[in-house]
């Protein structure tokens, strides 16, 4: 019994001290975001929604193995069922691997994919840009996530196929490489 009293003591003592005693934070001071609105932010914001709403994908491929137009890059939107954000986020990504700088065409494509996480075009394309880079791994695991959403798009899913076996022939995995070909011909069978 007498351990018992000893234990909850102890407990008590421990448990009271804890709760009662507050870090002091009197003198820091918290950065905070400035989030008003202004009429010529708003303004500037709509004109620049309503430019990609209206926005169609005609941009040119980088990509020496996929074409943009094989893959259905070149339909509108939404035909690719692709957000206007989306939309906005592969096309600067487009830019960017035009111009050379395939960092940047990654930064915009992975800031695209914390919006839309489930678009599978921006997966396949950020997949296609480790794919340049060399980065076999990453761009089989990107590719199959984007086949993962995308569900019913042949276009797509030969795409992804594509993308994952000139990888696999890339680290060697030549067995690899001809069954995610055969998937590539499969969908590609399936368009027509």
């Amino acid at each position: 019994m007498k351990l018992t009293y000893v234990g909850i003591s102890i407990f008590v003592n421990l448990l009271f001290p804890a709760c009662t005693t507050l870090p002091d934070h009197s003198n820091k001071t918290v950065p905070v975001e400035d989030r008003t609105v202004t009429e010529s932010t708003y303004q500037e914001v709509i004109s620049d929604s309503q430019v990609v709403a209206k926005a169609e994908t005609t941009v040119e491929s980088h990509h020496p193995v996929i074409e943009r137009e094989a893959v259905g890059y070149g339909k509108s939107v939404s035909e690719q069922s692709t957000s206007p954000v989306a939309l906005a986020f592969l096309n600067d990504a487009d830019k960017y691997a035009s111009a050379g700088d395939s960092d940047r065409a990654v930064a915009s494509l992975e800031r695209g994919l914390d919006i839309e996480p489930k678009d599978p075009w921006l997966w396949n394309r950020l997949a296609a840009e480790r794919l340049e880079q060399k980065m076999w791994v990453k761009a089989i695991t990107l590719a199959k996530k984007s086949n993962a959403f995308a569900a019913g798009n042949n276009q797509l899913l030969k795409a992804n196929w594509q993308i994952i076996a000139e990888a696999r022939l890339a680290l060697g995995d030549a067995a690899g490489a001809r069954k995610a070909k055969k998937m590539a011909r499969r969908f590609s069978r399936e368009q027509t």
